[in-house]
């Protein structure tokens, strides 16, 4: 028993209480993708249809991205829980001020997306053929929508992180991942590749669904505060507006890489998001995971003292790159066997299967880089700046892009992930280095 409890302590020290959970969640929502994404390649291949389907997804991401998720959880968190040791009420109220700005300003978009479509495809894809685009304008008019549910979403999304409360949290991309099965094994035999869209937008209704009804439970109830906290909310603005740069810097290199496949053979797009969504498994089990559930001990840590936070990122790093580490290894050497038999039939064939196995060996590198930079991140917003993690979002766009652009002129669709990996690579060892500088000045203050 003394053992038992001595090992729990171990695990408690070095794995962040919550990341457990995320982590489960996390693999649930990955295995309901994978189905997905089974299912997607067996009935359409790595086609000009499913190079449709991937890049309309594009401009409502992005939009979203830059607009709502850029903040909502770096600037949102910490100071919900600021408010809340003070005023439960008040916290409540800024997190619905919070909500309904962020749900109006997706509407916004929405119908902006929807009227401004037909322009959009040529942004998007600008290889693709007529048939292709017009099968993407027709999908992006549909998903242009599901962003206003997640806009409600991620809010309360930040309400539930705040308060620690991490299983519906993390179950509801598993419910996104369940529309998008159910339109594809229910409406595409009737309405094609347009029924996987429609089964898009019901997956962000139930990943907001799960969300409204965690939230209501842990005492969340919408209402309209006569007592607007515009303090409180042009704080979230100043925190959000750097954020807002560098959040999206993601969605932009796919969107270049996307554009950059689109000009290569037909199925390259397919291929290239397929490969990434394998790497991101890893990432967000242990990355994204570890460094959310871990989020609200530093904000806590930033406060009481930078030498407790500056201990609790070393000891997070060292984990999460010891676990992506092996995790990257043990996939690149299993990539063609991954994905034969979890992708492969239908009309996904060898030629597909060996192209997305050569692009995910290549994302392999970035494994370790992109989940220990998700923990750097976090660490500056625990701190409340969000403009170094920005800068070298941007450094990382700059690189990523270019490099990939040159790469592929020499060595084709490898270019993309070998570029993503470099951008990837200096936005670390850039955070990690102004970290320790930063941990350095206030050594010699003290």
């Amino acid at each position: 028993m003394k053992y038992d409890g001595h090992v729990r302590t171990v695990i408690a020290k070095f794995i962040p209480r919550g990341s457990i959970i995320l982590a489960v969640t996390t693999f649930g929502s990955y295995a309901a993708g994978l189905l997905r994404d089974r299912i997607l390649s067996q009935k359409f291949g790595a086609s000009v249809i499913t190079d449709a389907y991937n890049a309309a997804f594009l401009p409502s991401d992005f939009l979203f991205n830059l607009l709502v998720a850029s903040g909502i959880a770096a600037a949102g968190v910490p100071l919900f829980i600021s408010i809340y040791k003070n005023n439960k009420t008040k916290a409540h109220d800024y997190m619905n001020a919070l909500l309904v700005t962020a749900t109006a300003t997706m509407i916004v978009v929405g119908v902006a997306i929807f009227l401004f479509a037909s322009s959009l495809s040529h942004l998007v894809a600008p290889g693709l053929s007529e048939e292709g685009r017009q099968t993407t304008i027709q999908l992006m008019r549909i998903l242009a929508f599901s962003p206003i549910l997640f806009a409600a979403s991620n809010a309360l999304g930040a309400f539930l992180v705040a308060q620690k409360r991490f299983l519906w949290y993390g179950l509801s991309p598993m419910m996104y991942n369940v529309g998008i099965i159910g339109g594809v094994l229910l409406l595409t035999p009737r309405m094609g590749i347009i029924g996987a869209a429609w089964g898009a937008l019901i997956g962000a209704g139930l990943h907001l669904l799960v969300r409204v009804v965690d939230a209501s439970l842990s005492g969340w109830k919408l209402r309209f505060a006569y007592d607007w906290p515009k303090a409180e909310m042009k704080k979230t603005f100043q925190l959000m507006a750097p954020k807002m740069i560098g959040h999206p810097v993601e969605m932009v290199t796919f969107w270049i890489f996307t554009s950059l496949a689109s000009l290569l053979e037909p199925g390259s797009i397919t291929a290239l998001n397929l490969a990434r969504n394998f790497q991101s498994v890893p990432v967000s089990l242990i990355g994204i995971a570890i460094a959310t559930a871990v989020f609200p001990s530093l904000a806590h840590a930033a406060v009481s003292s930078r030498k407790e936070l500056h201990h609790l990122f070393q000891r997070t790093a060292g984990t999460i790159l010891l676990i992506s580490g092996t995790a990257a290894l043990i996939i690149f050497v299993s990539r063609r066997l991954l994905i034969s038999v979890l992708l492969g039939g239908g009309e996904f064939d060898e030629i597909a299967i060996a192209k997305t196995a050569l692009l995910l060996g290549v994302f392999c590198l970035s494994i370790p880089t992109e989940s220990v930079s998700h923990l750097l991140a976090r660490t500056f917003y625990a701190a409340q700046n969000t403009i170094i993690p920005v800068v070298f979002s941007v450094i990382n766009l700059i690189v990523a892009g270019s490099s990939a652009y040159i790469l592929t002129q020499e060595i084709g669709i490898a270019g993309l992930p070998l570029g993503f990996f470099l951008g990837s690579f200096v936005k670390s060892a850039g955070l990690y280095i102004v970290l320790l500088r930063k941990r350095d000045n206030v050594s010699q203050q003290g």
